[in-house]
Order: structure tokens, then sequence, then C-alpha cells
């Protein structure tokens, strides 16, 4: 649990098995803190090197011989919450850069389970309602490590979604077992269509300017964010007329 935490905090493995052992042992001579870790000397010494240049460790001398020592954990904290400051600061300056060139369709392609992923935090993020076609057949598999928490946030922060999606025994169940709370909240329309005259493979949302495609092939993992006013105000006209028009093609 703490070497993972501590690996999400851009320590490497062996990072972690150095500092660790410091904390451990309460400090040591290189080959000391190797043997805790049971690394090799010439690597825990690079490592430990690494650790001291991050502000992690430090060291004295002991007969001319370095004595490596773990800093206070809570300098973990005081440097995130550094850097959190600075990327705050920054981002105000990132954004403006970005609006200068806001003319120029924006594209960004995602690859891998972890890195669609970021496509959903985006729809949490953005301003307003989201529209959007979805299978929760195909999609509660690949997503499913990511889900729960997914769908208590959207609850917390009432984001509204306007979905549609196939009327079938799978995606019914889905919606009441997942996301009822939701529904009865009001904060997640669903409406169902006929799966054999509107079949739908893939997730798209449309939000604020921007549209995104997540293909629901395992196979196929990729995501796709077109950020282009025209298209995304082309794309909200289409669903809007697909939702006025779904009555009439709902599975009986």
């Amino acid at each position: 649990m703490i070497t993972n935490d501590l690996e999400k905090l851009g320590f490497s493995g062996e990072e972690v098995n150095a500092y660790i052992a410091l904390l451990e042992i309460g400090g040591g001579f290189v080959s000391s803190v190797a043997r805790k870790a049971g690394a090799h000397r010439v690597t825990t010494y690079n490592t430990l090197e690494n650790l001291r240049k991050k502000g992690f460790v430090k060291f004295t001398k002991r007969k001319g011989v370095k004595y490596y020592y773990a800093i206070n954990p809570q300098v973990i904290l005081n440097q995130i919450e550094d850097r959190y400051k600075t990327a705050k600061d920054l981002v105000p300056e990132l954004l403006d850069l970005e609006k200068a060139h806001h003319f120029k369709p924006k594209i960004q392609f995602f690859e891998g389970v972890d890195e669609v992923v970021n496509i959903l935090t985006d729809l949490l993020n953005s301003d307003g309602e989201v529209l959007g076609f979805i299978n929760y057949e195909m999609a509660a598999n690949i997503f499913e490590d990511y889900v729960k928490d997914y769908y208590d946030t959207a609850m917390k922060i009432g984001k509204k979604f306007r979905l549609l999606c196939p009327n079938d025994e799978f995606n019914s169940k889905y919606i009441k077992e997942n996301l009822k709370e939701r529904v009865d909240a009001g904060i997640l329309e669903i409406f169902a269509v006929n799966p054999e005259m509107f079949p739908v493979k893939n997730a798209q949302y449309i939000y604020d300017n921007k549209v995104a495609t997540i293909s629901l092939e395992k196979d196929e993992m990729i995501g796709v964010i077109i950020e282009s006013m025209s298209n995304a105000e082309t794309s909200r006209s289409i669903f809007k007329l697909a939702w006025l028009g779904a009555t009439s093609f709902v599975a009986k």
C-alpha cells in the first residue's frame, strides 16, 4: 500500500525501497541501507543520491563515510503543496496561451484505459450539461475499476448528463443497479433506443466546445477529443434531434 502510494507521488521502485529502509533503520551507511532494501550497493548509492537531490534524504559523514538518514515524511506533503501552488499559478498563463490559438481545432488522442479515463474526468470538469451516447454492456468491463468512484463524484458535484443507450436487458439492469441514485436525483436522464435500428458501438460525449469519442472495443482502446465550437454545436444539434425523435423508435 505504502509502496504503491509513494510511486504515485513520483518515487521510483528503488527510491521507495531505499526511503522505507532508511525510515525503518533510522539511518545508516550505504551498505546497511542496501542490505535492508535488498538491493545492490552501487544501485543503492545512486538511489540515495537521487533522493537527496529531491530533498527527501540527507547525510552526515562518520569517519569520512556518508551516513544517510531520511527527512521527516512531512517534507513530502510540503513539496507536493508547493508544486500544487506553482501549478495553480501557472495554469492561467497557460490557458491564455491556449486561447490565443482558439481558432485552430484542437485534437487530443488517448490510448489505453488509463489514458482514456482522462476523457471521463474532463466531462466532470466541464461547464453545463453533458450529452452523449453510451453502451454500458461494452463499457462496464473496460472501466470496471473506475466507475464506482466516478459515479460517486458525479453524484457529489451534481453533474448533469443526458444520454441515449441501447434498450436491452443488460443496459436496463445496469442502469437500475448502478445509476438509479443519479436518475432519481434528476442529474442523469437516460433514454433507451432500439439497438437493432440504432446500434451503439462507441461512447460519444458532447460538452462545452468539445466532442469526445471512445472506442469500446477492448482491442481498440482509444479515445479522441476534438475541440471545435462549430463541430460541437453541430454534434449537439444532432443529439437533440435524436433525443426528440427517439420516442418513435423505442423497443417495445
